[in-house]
Order: C-alpha cells, then sequence, then structure tokens
C-alpha cells in the first residue's frame, strides 16, 4: 500500500509540473519575492496568542475596502439568485418556474441562505460586508489547518501570504455562492484532523458537509476522499476504518435527504436536485470554448430531446482533441485567475500583473511541496493530496472557470507550506555546504 501511493504522489507532482511552462508573466514573478520576504518578516513579529485575532483583522479590514473600492458588477447565475432572493423575500415564488431553478433546483440553498440576510438588511452592500467576515474566518481556518500539517512560523506564512492573493477579494463582491460553502469544509476539515478515532467525528463531518452542499453541491468530492483516506491512509483496525467510513456516508446521506425533505414540503416545494447532470460534461468537453459556459452549447444541449446522444457524438467526434483541451482547461483553472476577472472602471494593469506574478510564486512552491518524501508522507497532506487529485481529474471533464478554484486554492495554500519548508531546508544545506 505504501508503494502504492507513493507512486500516486508522483503522479499528482507530475500533472502539476507539467503546467509550469503555461505560466504567464513569468518576469513579473522575480519582482514579488522580495514582498514575500517581507510580509514572511512580518508574521514573525505578530505574537501566537495574538496572531489569530490580527490575521481576521487585516483580511476582513482588507475585504472591506475592497467592497467600496472594487467596482464588481454581478452578473450570470449570481444576478439571477439575487433577484431571486429578492422575489422570495417578498413573498413572490415565481422564480420557481423559471427554466434556471427548474433545471438546477439545487440553486435554492443559495437563494434562501441570501433571502435570510436580506431580511436582515435588504442591501447587496450587507451580502458583501457578511461575505467579508466569512472569507476571513476562512483565512483563520487556512491559518489552523496549516499548524497541524507545518510548523506554526510556516502556517503564519501561508496565512499572511493568502491575505495578498487578489482573487478571493474579487469573488467577496461577486455574491457567489462558494463562500459559505468553502468555510464549512474547512472547518470540516479541520474538525475531522483534530479530533481522534470516534464515531461522534464522522456524523460531525458528514452533517457539515451536508450544510456545505445545500448552497453548493461538491461535497461528494470531499466526502469521497476522506472515505478513501479512511480505507487506504488511516492506520488501525480494518473493520472498525470500514465501519467509520460507512458511518460518514449514512450520515451525509441520511442528513441530505433530510435537508431535500424539510425544503420540498417548505412553501419552495423543490427537491434540491440536478434535472441535467450531463451539461456540466457537455460543456465541459467543448473544444473550441475550452471547456467554458457557452450560449451555443447551452442552446443546442436543452433544445434537444437526445442529450445523452448529444454527448457520446461530442466524445467520439473530439477524442482526439481531448488530450489538449484537457491541458488547456488545466492550464486556465489552476494557473490563471486574471482569466476571468470582470471589472467596472479601469483596474491598474500593474496589479494584474502582480496578482499573477504572486500566483506563480504560490504554484512554484506549492509543487515543490508535492514532493514525496524519502520518508512516509505526514497523513494530513496525503488527505490534501487525496482532494486535489480528485479535483483535478473531475474538472478535466466538467465545465470550468477560473472561479472555481476557490476552495482548491485553500489546498494549494496548505501545501505551500511544505515547499517553504522544504526550500529553506535546502538553503540552509546549501548555506553549510559553502
Amino acid at each position: 500500500m505504501k508503494k502504492f501511493i507513493k507512486i500516486c504522489e508522483y503522479i499528482l507532482l507530475l500533472l502539476f509540473l507539467v503546467l509550469v511552462p503555461f505560466f504567464t508573466n513569468k518576469l513579473v514573478s522575480f519582482c514579488v519575492i522580495p514582498i514575500f520576504f517581507l510580509f514572511s518578516y512580518f508574521s514573525k513579529k505578530i505574537p501566537d496568542k495574538y496572531y489569530v485575532f490580527v490575521l481576521f483583522g487585516i483580511a476582513f479590514l482588507i475585504r472591506i475596502i475592497s467592497i467600496f473600492f472594487l467596482k464588481v458588477e454581478i452578473v450570470d447565475d449570481f444576478l439571477t439568485m439575487l433577484k431571486a432572493s429578492r422575489s422570495l423575500l417578498e413573498g413572490n415564488l415565481d422564480f420557481m418556474k423559471t427554466s434556471y431553478f427548474m433545471f438546477f433546483s439545487y440553486q435554492v440553498g443559495h437563494v434562501l441562505y441570501q433571502a435570510l440576510l436580506l431580511s436582515i438588511h435588504n442591501s447587496v452592500i450587507f451580502l458583501k460586508i457578511v461575505n467579508s467576515i466569512i472569507t476571513s474566518f476562512s483565512v483563520v481556518l487556512l491559518y489552523l489547518i496549516g499548524k497541524r500539517i507545518v510548523k506554526e512560523e510556516t502556517a503564519k506564512k501561508i496565512s499572511i501570504f493568502y491575505l495578498l492573493y487578489f482573487y478571493p477579494v474579487y469573488l467577496n463582491s461577486v455574491l457567489t455562492n462558494q463562500l459559505l460553502p468553502a468555510l464549512l469544509s474547512l472547518i470540516a476539515v479541520y474538525y475531522y484532523i483534530t479530533h481522534g478515532d470516534s464515531l461522534k467525528k464522522m456524523v460531525i463531518v458528514g452533517g457539515l458537509f451536508v450544510i456545505a452542499n445545500f448552497f453548493r453541491t461538491e461535497s461528494i468530492i470531499w466526502i469521497g476522499a476522506i472515505f478513501l483516506y479512511q480505507l487506504l491512509v488511516e492506520k488501525g483496525n480494518l473493520k472498525k476504518r470500514i465501519g467509520q467510513s460507512g458511518l460518514l456516508l449514512i450520515s451525509y446521506f441520511a442528513f441530505s435527504l433530510l435537508f431535500t425533505n424539510i425544503v420540498f414540503i417548505s412553501p419552495i416545494h423543490s427537491k434540491l436536485n440536478n434535472q441535467y447532470p450531463g451539461w456540466k460534461f457537455y460543456c465541459g468537453l467543448n473544444v473550441e470554448h475550452n471547456g467554458f459556459y457557452n450560449v451555443e452549447d447551452q442552446n443546442v444541449y436543452f433544445s434537444s430531446n437526445h442529450k445523452e446522444e448529444l454527448l457520446k457524438k461530442r466524445i467520439l467526434h473530439d477524442k482526439f482533441q481531448l488530450p489538449v483541451l484537457f491541458l488547456k482547461k488545466e492550464v486556465i483553472l489552476w494557473t490563471q485567475t486574471n482569466y476571468d476577472l470582470r471589472l467596472k472602471g479601469s483596474l491598474p494593469k500593474m496589479f494584474l500583473l502582480f496578482n499573477q506574478g504572486f500566483l506563480n510564486i504560490i504554484l512554484l512552491l506549492f509543487i515543490i511541496g508535492l514532493i514525496p518524501n524519502k520518508k512516509d508522507t505526514k497523513k494530513e497532506i496525503l488527505l490534501l493530496k487525496l482532494l486535489l487529485g480528485m479535483y483535478y481529474v473531475i474538472y478535466l471533464m466538467i465545465e470550468i472557470s477560473p472561479r472555481y478554484a476557490y476552495i482548491m486554492h485553500f489546498l494549494v495554500f496548505l501545501l505551500v507550506g511544505s515547499g517553504i519548508e522544504r526550500v529553506e531546508e535546502w538553503l540552509k544545506k546549501l548555506c553549510k555546504k559553502y
């Protein structure tokens, strides 16, 4: 089993190593390096006992400032869900009769959540302030999880570096449905790795992922990763591990059924499901549009009575172009967060260059962190790698957008910690040698 795990680690390293030649604005990355040293020094100066509060305060301040200075346009699905939330607030359920919510009723979870917030204060600014609080707590969770897999000093560095990353700050104002479920997923992982071997842990983790899934349907990836981790990586009695894994699945699906039935018997009367799960694959395998959403695919797919045949035809027709498509999709998803920025007004070009240069350095440290240890890799790191591997494979097949990498970048930054420690170790050896 150890050899199999090590082989999988090297495969994961190779998958991300292939992306390095496609980094953009490489020269700008050199200008960013001194900023890394400056913020590393700053993180050391903050006392450990105050660090969480300072981190949260800085994260929240940055996000609040961004709300008023970034002119972010609310568009696409997020505009649709905002309008639906306001309709719900007025007691108008006509939005449920639209094709969007008839086809993708799982989006109702975010609508209910926003309607609840708008009932407190009916303002988009208020929604963005709540987002700022949520994402600031996510930064804190990044630090707390980081402390479990790397040294305290390194965990401080990765959390401070995350504050410099522009894209999560931008998403704060988009009104995306990714922010709260990401925080809940991080809480679930933190609880999972900090609480011992217990059945209660599995029930709580399953419940947290169900709540996260209520807002955005990707918790099954995390459940699947933990399930495999329990069976393949965790040590101890096999029967006990199988029992715990089974309890995790049972609690997840039981809570999911409960949530669905509550919403179904409510005035919303929705099953919170996806009527067309094949759509994401049909769109994601579009060679011409690099797996992005596009109106042409939408018109063809939803007007057809033979949707499965459409998907089969696309795969067979483009089968020799799919490897190139997969590479393009992963380059865009993992390395180019400037790709889909939509900002009103003029954002300085230098700022965008900094954002890309910064991400290049982060990804380089991340890839270094993926290099398997000669000895056994820490268990928690294997869980992160398992999650990354599952996300990588899934997004080869389905629709992509750089914003989908929001939650994945938490995993990236956590593994940056391993990269930082490895680079520091190399530098120490180099200094001793010369």
